[in-house]
């Protein structure tokens, strides 16, 4: 039997259009044959959004910049993005090695809690204050480093 998805949308308590909601599943219910079912209800996972993900880049690019400075070595944003994967998101491999793994496919919440964690670790292992979205001159800054909003 082919597998049948009812999307609908639960605001402020309350599911929206749940009369049409009802109505198309309890039409769908009566086509199918008797016997044992289950119905499983997910929440929708939205994907990471463009600005979390230029956000993350404005802080790897400042934390790239903190580490060249303090150890008189070149770092990359990409250095310190596989690093933080690396830390973050580790990958075992088959003979047991952790290489970094992909933040690509987080969710928008994976996403924020990634980006929170880089942000505590930046400042408690690294005391670097990383700026955010609501700072007055977080966009000049983020344009300033090429990752406009």
């Amino acid at each position: 039997m082919a597998k049948r998805a009812f999307r609908f949308q639960k605001e402020r308590g309350t599911v929206a259009n749940s009369q049409n909601l009802h109505g198309t599943l309890d039409m769908w219910l009566s086509t199918i044959t008797n016997g044992d079912y289950v119905m499983i209800v997910e929440r929708v996972q939205k994907p990471r959004s463009n600005p979390q993900n230029r956000l993350m880049w404005v802080w790897f690019t400042c934390i790239a910049q903190a580490w060249s400075e303090a150890t008189g070595r070149v770092f990359t944003p990409e250095n310190v993005h596989d690093a933080y994967c690396l830390l973050y998101l580790p990958v075992t491999m088959p003979n047991g090695a952790n290489i970094p793994g992909s933040t690509s496919k987080l969710t928008a919440e994976e996403f924020t809690d990634f980006l929170n964690k880089v942000q505590a670790d930046a400042e408690t292992e690294y005391g670097i204050q990383l700026p955010n979205p609501d700072d007055a001159l977080y966009y000049q800054f983020a344009n300033d480093f090429g990752y406009g909003a």
